[in-house]
């Protein structure tokens, strides 16, 4: 009999200890799932916030560009020398009115195409040490091959592409300065006639990504709408050695906004969301 109540009182304790242990490890997945939840909504809500602000950033410059733009184009009345004379004046007032009202402009300018004019080539103002901007000798285009995308990058991309773009980050001419630009190309009855853009110091951009942080080990970065490094504190996007990728390890094209990777051996969590105006996407990333 006592042998029996022994049994049952072994048997008694193996049940609630293994009821113990089965609610032990169901309650660490719990609280690890919603830590994994918390920690998720905390770094996608950092992310949005950076977004808010970086979407202010760049909106500013796309803003300015795309009214240049128009200003431009509706102010062109013919291509004649003395034509491109009164409308460069025009097109310099207007650009007076407007780069004032842009944040972080380091340079602005607007480009006749040679093939356009032979006199008249257009302006190019900079502003490299804070107190005011200046006009800078322009590039001589002439010396590139227009149909060459990889060299005179603010001229050739927009002219290929035929609509305003963002461009990666480049060392501007005769300046030694790496900086990012918005550009479009103008049309006069659909020949295309040069290009406006401005240029904002690639430093001043990168303060502003780099200040969008939670934890030590994270970080943030910028892309294209196709996967491109666009900007990343870490990498040097602007002097990346002849056929090394831009591209990220993961897609952001993905039907979800965040991911799990492995890079380098190293373990690491990511959310982005895209830019509204500029067509970027801003991801965030922390170690796991």
């Amino acid at each position: 009999m006592r042998s029996l109540k022994t049994k049952l009182a072994i048997t008694m304790l193996f049940m609630i200890f293994t009821v113990i242990m089965v609610i032990t490890l169901l309650s660490v997945v719990f609280i690890r799932r919603t830590a994994s939840r918390k920690s998720d909504q905390l770094l996608l809500m950092l992310c949005e916030n950076g977004q808010y602000s970086l979407n202010y950033y760049f909106d500013s410059v796309q803003y300015s560009v795309d009214h240049i733009t128009s200003f431009v184009e509706d102010d062109l009345q013919g291509l004649s020398d003395a034509q491109l004379k009164e409308h460069m004046k025009n097109a310099q007032e207007y650009f007076n009115f407007i780069i004032p009202k842009t944040n972080g402009v380091l340079t602005y300018y607007y480009r006749i195409d040679p093939s356009i004019s032979s006199t008249e080539k257009g302006f190019w103002y900079t502003n490299l040490d804070g107190k005011g901007f200046v006009p800078h000798e322009v590039t001589d285009i002439t010396l590139y091959d227009v149909d060459d995308t990889s060299k005179l990058v603010w001229f050739t991309v927009p002219k290929f592409e035929g609509k305003s773009i963002w461009l990666p980050p480049y060392v501007t001419d005769n300046l030694d300065v790496k900086v990012i630009s918005y550009d479009a190309p103008i049309y006069f009855k659909g020949q295309f006639i040069g290009v406006v853009g401005i240029e904002i110091d690639y430093s001043a951009m990168a303060k502003e990504v780099n200040s969008i942080r939670l934890y030590d080990n994270g970080y943030a970065f910028l892309s294209d709408a196709d996967g491109t490094l666009f900007y990343h504190p870490y990498i040097d996007v602007a002097n990346m050695p002849e056929g090394m990728t831009r591209q990220m390890p993961y897609s952001n094209k993905a039907e979800t906004s965040s991911i799990e990777y492995v890079y380098d051996g190293v373990c690491k969590e990511a959310v982005w969301l895209p830019l509204i105006f500029s067509r970027l996407h801003l991801h965030k990333t922390v170690f796991q």
